[in-house]
């Protein structure tokens, strides 16, 4: 790749300038040789992006923007913020590194995934719902930026994509698939809401029992990106994903991202005893009253966006 930034070459330039005017101990062989590769308009390679990405998103917090302190002292973060492109390479090596990602998404381990929570199942729901994504709302730090969801990003997707409720990402425990009726998912004004029944399988009730435990309290979903934007005007960079391109699964798993996304298990009706049932209502009434804040027990919960699903 050789159409990084005109201005990413010149900062690499005026790095080497600096060390060849004042013989600068700043840096080590590797940044020096990246800044030749920048000022001489190598190619670079989907490892040279990806490192080139990684250290930048790493680094800027370093940069002054000037190479010297006011008592003539060298700033070894500037210098070597511009060795490896400065300002002008650092939306761009973003940008490019994730577009090499869903290059690669054909390969069924690259698809991104991001995750929300799940908790609070209790004996006899085995409805799954809530929301594994939502909108306008930034994740944590996903290895050097963060993202949002646009409104609107996953309407298409939801109506072509063959969608499987997973567990773990594992095609051999699917819990529910869109295409068979079994999973439900909708956009509405909050995010991406799925829900599906537990089926009756090993791996349903080994989810249902973990859940209930609080051995497992994430979900996640895979998709690959149609349409993406980046923004460092925060201080760091935000990738605003504005479609999706294919939306692949929703999987329980264990580690979240995302803070906001939402979701809880909902009662589905089952056979019980006469008294049973009586104390079952006298129960749900009392904690009916005690959910002031007007969120149901098992509705809504707090969730993330995984890092590495």
């Amino acid at each position: 790749m050789t159409d990084y930034p005109k201005g990413a070459s010149d900062e690499a330039k005026r790095a080497l300038k600096h060390k060849e005017e004042n013989g600068s101990k700043c840096g080590t062989s590797v940044g020096w040789n990246r800044a030749r590769q920048l000022a001489n308009r190598e190619a670079l390679s989907e490892k040279d992006v990806k490192d080139i990405h990684s250290f930048l998103s790493r680094a800027k917090v370093y940069d002054q923007t000037k190479f010297k302190d006011e008592n003539g002292k060298e700033i070894c973060g500037s210098i070597m913020f511009s060795a490896w492109g400065g300002d002008a390479m650092v939306k761009w090596a973003a940008r490019t590194a994730a577009k090499i990602q869903e290059q690669n998404n054909n390969n069924m381990s690259n698809i991104e995934k991001r995750v929300c929570e799940i908790r609070n199942a209790t004996e006899g729901k085995r409805t799954v719902e809530g929301y594994a994504a939502v909108f306008n709302k930034q994740s944590e730090d996903l290895g050097g930026f963060r993202e949002m969801i646009q409104r609107g990003a996953f309407k298409e997707a939801i109506s072509i994509s063959d969608v499987r409720a997973l567990f773990n990402h594992d095609a051999n425990m699917i819990l529910a698939r869109n295409t068979s009726g079994t999973l439900r998912l909708e956009e509405d004004q909050i995010g991406l809401k799925y829900s599906f029944e537990a089926p009756n399988t090993s791996a349903g009730n080994d989810l249902l029992e973990m859940i209930r435990r609080g051995d497992i309290n994430q979900s996640s979903f895979g998709f690959t990106v149609e349409e993406d934007s980046w923004d460092g005007e925060s201080g760091y960079m935000v990738r605003t994903i504005k479609k999706i391109k294919r939306l692949f699964d929703v999987s329980a798993v264990t580690y979240p991202a995302y803070p906001d996304a939402t979701v809880a298990l909902r009662s589905m009706p089952i056979e019980v005893k006469e008294e049973e049932k009586e104390q079952k209502e006298e129960q749900n009434e009392k904690e009916n009253k005690t959910d002031l804040n007007g969120q149901i027990r098992n509705k809504i919960v707090k969730a993330a966006i995984l890092k590495h699903a």
